[in-house]
């Protein structure tokens, strides 16, 4: 049996084995481990977003309860779905004697494929006897299932060989969903055995790996079921498979009578006139809507310009909705989400423009909106236009990002808009149609449509409190616990978390989570570990913010305190890097003033965009940092802007501030952090993700390896972003707390499976004994 198998299958005997055995015992709490942190089950998908935590049938009859775990034992993630009567709940709470909440009337669970979530983009049927969802199987395909609730079955509705990649759903014989195109596959498959094939306007990554290929692709086909005929939709005009991007992936609903779709298509033409009517935030965004061609059919359709429209089914007949494009094209901040009227005379769509091409624009709104538009009359009402931000990256006041919005199922004439406030916080709110036809905000607070109901179901939780799944009765007002999933954790030392709050150099009230090791001691100086990349103090997420590189609550069990910043808002502008830095900088002053952090052993962690601001940290030597990690990410480097498309490198250019050509070369060497390795002093741990991972991450290792600096380079050869597998994110999380652990406590775990790391690192640390970096700290460090 190899090591990795040996470690692997203790880690699951330490988990079987704890904590209700040592709780039985009477023995000490046990540290909190990765291990535990794999094994927490959450409510809905909190790292990917892709399955909401509770859904309730349209009768109000049912709900269904979303989670999702790590399952060490079989190495892959598990998502399960609980469905709960309402009048059982509705029972329990109204009896408070009752001392057992009532179980699910039924729960399944997959754990089918090494990345998950596996379930996800749960439908209910209109009747409320079942509902639609897509899991992935045991090839990777998602496919789409409906579950019976009257015979507690599962069945498919689509082929296993296809990729679903979005569908709606009204009843079993009347549904709409759409396919990863075959032609990527046919052309994919003639490249692996072609003489030569053509790079131009591709991805490096898309040529280096098939499989890279697809994943990097969205180009899908529209296939409809109509009684109990499918059908593949086909285009009116060019009786082609019509073509379907992300975005209307994210926009599909299809209608009452389930014979129209709503979503939103490629722009063939883009008129020219849009580039102005149309505009982004500010003047000086790089992002902005291109005139000109566009291939609906091009296998990527992430840039395209947008537009909602409505396909018949039947014939294929496209009608484009007068409406102005979305709003993500121009680099406003919002997503498309659509739903219908029941009475299918309306429709509501987020993240669009109206159309500013009619005789007066200026009697419009220059933002996207919230839009509801009568299909017979063609009205368009904006209902509310779209948040944005200062010029310097701060949200506006009352900044929220529309996540949602539906029709209230009884009323017409009232709509539901779902928020996310800064911070993570969910909310939502209704609007009314006046007497005039103009939609009104309601007054006074509105949690959801939910307060109707004679129940409602919630995830209570906070940043020291586990999840758990609360049921609430309003006559009379009383609250109890339905399911606690996580009640083991009462036998391991979670230690605690507060909110911290302090100023950088410029004044900008900042706000983190400081993780606190059990047993904390006022007036003893840790270690301290900064995690980037946003915190929420409303949630219970042990990781830090991703489980990708952070381990804030592992690391706090080892010893450390951990700091998770919320990022600088500022984004896309040459500030972008240096506002996360003073943040940084300015938390590492307070802490160790604060008598909490040693300055002598400070370390941070970066992962996807924050790898940018780790290297920009490293390389501006404001703090110094005893070890540091990326993972995964974004690094504002040269090699990364070349290894992409046109299309894709207008975010480097907007943070640099040119192109790396020319005069422009300049701005690079000035800002790039790759021009800066020179003056690293920290040892590095780089840890690439995927095919592609050793390139996207190749170019600070290497800088740092040619000048005999201390440089780890570790590559995960498969994995989501962020990471979901279990045995990958021990990796990841498992070298972060090792890495950590070894520079700023000098201490190294006793398995013996990690013995080939440590001489690794012994060997780094020889390396950093012979260079002389003292001069080049800061001053006071």
């Amino acid at each position: 049996m190899s090591l990795f198998k040996k470690a692997m299958l203790l880690l699951c005997l330490m988990v079987l084995l704890r904590p209700d055995t040592l709780r039985s015992q009477g023995q000490t709490k046990m540290p909190f481990t990765v291990a535990d942190d794999i094994r927490l089950t959450y409510f809905g998908d909190p790292f990917l977003d892709k399955a909401d935590p509770i859904i309730r049938s349209g009768d109000g009859r049912y709900f269904v309860v979303h989670t999702e775990r790590g399952r060490l034992d079989v190495n892959r993630p598990e998502s399960s779905l609980s469905v709960y009567k309402v009048d059982e709940v509705q029972a329990f709470l109204s009896h408070p004697e009752r001392p057992v909440a009532p179980p699910p009337f039924w729960t399944f669970s997959r754990a089918t494929y090494k990345d998950g979530p596996v379930i996800t983009k749960l439908r209910w049927l209109r009747d409320s006897s079942g509902f639609g969802f897509l899991a992935t199987s045991e090839a990777g395909h998602d496919q789409l299932f409906l579950a019976n609730l009257r015979t507690k079955t599962v069945s498919p509705l689509t082929p296993e060989r296809e990729e679903v990649t979005s569908f709606d759903i009204r009843d079993r014989d009347h549904f709409v969903y759409t396919v990863l195109s075959p032609v990527m596959k046919e052309k994919i498959t003639a490249e692996s055995s072609a003489v030569s094939v053509v790079g131009t306007d591709r991805r490096i990554f898309s040529l280096l790996s098939p499989a890279m290929a697809l994943k990097w692709h969205d180009l899908s086909e529209l296939w409809a079921v109509i009684g109990k005929k499918r059908i593949r939709v086909e285009d009116e005009s060019t009786h082609k498979p019509l073509a379907i991007h992300w975005r209307g992936q994210m926009a599909l609903a299809l209608s009452p009578d389930g014979l129209s779709v709503l979503t939103a298509l490629t722009v063939p033409t883009v008129p020219r006139n849009w580039e102005t009517l149309y505009p982004p935030p500010f003047p000086s965004d790089a992002h902005h809507i291109n005139p000109g061609p566009q291939d609906p059919d091009n296998f990527d359709g992430w840039f395209d310009v947008s537009r909602y429209a409505v396909i018949n089914l039947q014939t294929g007949a496209i009608q484009s909705l007068p409406l102005g494009p979305l709003g993500y094209e121009a680099d406003w901040i919002g997503l498309p989400y659509t739903d219908w009227s029941r009475d299918g005379t309306r429709v509501a769509l987020t993240d669009t423009f109206l159309d500013r091409g009619v005789s007066d624009p200026d009697d419009l709104h220059l933002r996207p909106c919230a839009v509801v538009l009568d299909l017979k009359t063609k009205e368009a009402q904006c209902v509310e236009p779209v948040s944005g931000s200062k010029i310097n990256g701060d949200h506006e006041e009352g900044f929220r990002l529309v996540t949602g919005i539906e029709f209230d199922p009884h009323d017409r004439d009232r709509i539901i808009l779902k928020y996310t406030y800064p911070g993570d916080v969910a909310g939502s709110g209704a609007y009314m149609r006046s007497a005039d036809g103009s939609w009104i905000a309601e007054k006074g607070p509105h949690a959801s449509r939910l307060t109707d109901l004679p129940i409602r179901l919630s995830i209570h939780q906070s940043v020291n409190d586990p999840p758990k799944l609360v049921a609430t009765i309003n006559t009379p007002q009383r609250s109890r616990v339905i399911w606690d999933p996580n009640s083991w954790l009462e036998s391991v030392e979670l230690g605690d978390v507060t909110v911290y709050h302090w100023k950088d150099a410029n004044g900008r009230a900042l706000l983190g989570g400081l993780y606190k090791p059990p047993h904390f001691s006022s007036g003893k100086r840790y270690p301290l570990v900064i995690q980037t990349h946003g915190f929420s103090p409303d949630t219970f997420v042990p990781s830090g913010i991703y489980p990708t590189g952070f381990a804030a609550r592992e690391l706090a069990a080892a010893g450390f305190v951990v700091l998770q910043v919320r990022d600088c808002p500022i984004r896309r502008t040459r500030e972008e890097g240096p506002c996360q830095v003073a943040a940084y900088e300015a938390a590492v002053k307070q802490l160790v003033a604060d008598g909490v952090a040693d300055p002598d052993r400070i370390g941070i962690v970066g992962f996807s965009r924050t790898c940018y601001y780790t290297l920009e940290a490293l390389t501006t030597n404001t703090v110094h940092f005893e070890a540091a990690s990326i993972t995964d990410g974004v690094d504002m480097g040269y090699m990364q802007y070349l290894m992409e498309t046109k299309a894709q490198t207008a975010d480097a250019e907007s943070v640099i501030g040119a192109p790396p050509f020319g005069a422009g070369l300049n701005n690079w060497i000035e800002r790039s952090p790759e021009f800066h390795m020179d003056k690293v002093t920290t040892p590095l741990l780089v840890v690439g993700v995927g095919e592609g991972g050793v390139l996207s991450e190749w170019e600070p290792y290497a800088t740092l390896l040619q000048q005999n600096k201390p440089v780890d380079l570790i590559l995960l050869k498969a994995g989501t972003h962020p990471l979901t597998n279990p045995a990958q994110r021990m990796a990841s999380q498992g070298s972060t707390v090792d890495w950590m652990r070894f520079w700023l406590m000098g201490e190294e775990d006793a398995d013996p499976a990690k013995n080939d790391q440590y001489k690794r690192w012994r060997r780094l640390r020889d390396l950093q004994n012979e260079h002389s970096f003292e001069t080049l700290r800061p001053k006071g460090q």
